[in-house]
């Protein structure tokens, strides 16, 4: 779970600001997409096209890999989630519905997004066909209100809202 939710507040370092500048520049500079393995392309697709008004990228197939059949969605602001399926592909060894228990698989725990309204936010998704896993409301942070819900495939998706004066290493 993300260290600004349901934490104790005294582990909070105030020192930490992600917004200092070193000598020599990060290696990347922004995330450009998480890739999800999903049960089906189709039903996913029209899932984050309506939960976070993502458009459709490219689309492709590799093959020699399966075959994989892939989609990039993009959203206005730059981000993306890219789709992919392969029909030989398994359910995860156990999935866990709250996000304290998933950091028990190793790997992809959540995909975490910042959002200007929290509660419009979360309905919309719900709307899409997202499930309820922990409605909205205030985290161990004290700038942050944030809600969890999954996909159609059990993949957890984590909304955060920032005050307008809080600082979590960039503006809201």
């Amino acid at each position: 779970m993300c260290a600004h939710h349901r934490s104790d507040p005294s582990e909070q370092n105030p020192e930490h600001d992600v917004r200092s500048t070193s000598a020599s520049a990060p290696p990347a500079t922004t995330v450009d997409h998480v890739g999800i393995s999903v049960g089906d392309l189709n039903t996913a697709v029209t899932f984050y096209s309506a939960a976070f008004g993502l458009v459709e990228e490219f689309r492709f197939a590799v093959e020699e890999a399966g075959p994989m059949h892939a989609v990039i969605l993009r959203s206005p602001d730059g981000w993306a989630v890219e789709l992919m399926h392969r029909p030989d592909s398994v359910e995860p060894q156990r999935r866990y519905a709250q996000p304290d228990q998933a950091v028990l698989n190793r790997g992809y725990g959540h995909l975490c997004l910042r959002v200007r309204d929290l509660d419009d936010s979360y309905q919309q998704i719900l709307a899409a066909g997202a499930s309820v896993v922990v409605p909205p409301g205030p985290a161990r942070h004290p700038a942050v209100r944030y809600a969890y819900a999954a996909d159609p495939d059990g993949n957890l998706l984590e909304l955060i809202h920032v005050h307008a004066d809080g600082v979590l290493g960039v503006p809201a």
